[in-house]
């Protein structure tokens, strides 16, 4: 079932899109079909080709990083799998829509200069086509991604922005940190494990000092990602989504 307020999960790295997945699978000769829409976004279609390459891809990820998808419980992960990926494709066009709307999605030429740049970076027409192939995506494919994936970009960059924390909140931070784990040193304690002192204080954060800007980091990102999902669920809830198959 489809969820507006699931995990956002859209960002891309550009850097790494046609190399996460390279050399995972035999591809052959693939045939990038369109295939039947599978949901509506304000009247534009999502199609199942597409969806099928993405899921494809997250599956390769999975098993690239020594992942066991067989049994029940692989079965579990493909079917969330399967979920997540309509999901995001949904909340990508959603945002891509928007940007287009506002006219903050990049023109041609800006989406032609980062083909381009991936091209350049492969060496040779030929390596670039393999690199999309091996990675089952279409030059149609990708080139909507590029174009996704900077819209979305330059909609948090107006709607969001840069997300700042203070001092005290990253001190504030840091003490929840020190709670989580004397919770958990209370919870084993409780249930008879007997903890050495050696063994506490390997389970304590290390000083604020040593981790102060690590944690600013850390909450500055989590603040971002707060922020961008409150942007994200606005749009949501404001979007006619229509899901046209059976999850």
């Amino acid at each position: 079932m489809f969820r507006k307020s699931s995990k956002l999960m859209i960002v891309l790295s550009l850097v790494l899109i046609l190399s996460a997945c390279s050399g995972s699978s035999d591809t052959g000769n693939v045939e990038f079909e369109t295939g039947n829409p599978i949901a509506m976004v304000n009247g534009v279609e999502i199609f199942q080709g597409p969806y099928e390459r993405a899921v494809q891809r997250m599956i390769a990820g999975y098993q690239q990083q020594g992942l066991s998808l067989e049994g029940e419980m692989g079965d579990t992960v493909k079917e969330r799998i399967h979920e997540q990926v309509l999901n995001q494709m949904i909340q990508v066009e959603v945002m891509t829509q928007e940007a287009q709307k506002l006219g903050l999605a990049p023109n041609d030429a800006v989406v032609q200069g980062e083909i381009d740049s991936f091209r350049d970076h492969y060496g040779s027409d030929e390596e670039y086509q393999a690199a999309l192939s091996d990675n089952l995506y279409s030059e149609e494919d990708f080139r909507k991604l590029i174009l996704e994936d900077l819209s979305v970009m330059a909609l948090f960059d107006e709607f969001v922005g840069e997300v700042t924390v203070t001092e005290k909140e990253v001190e504030d931070y840091y003490l929840e940190l020190v709670q989580e784990a004397q919770d958990q040193i209370d919870a084993r304690k409780a249930a008879g494990e007997e903890i050495t002192q050696e063994q506490m204080a390997m389970m304590a954060p290390p000083l604020f000092e040593e981790i102060r800007d690590d944690l600013m980091n850390q909450l500055v990102q989590l603040r971002t990602q707060e922020k961008q999902m409150e942007y994200l669920n606005g749009l949501m809830e404001n979007s006619d989504i229509e899901i046209l198959i059976e999850e």
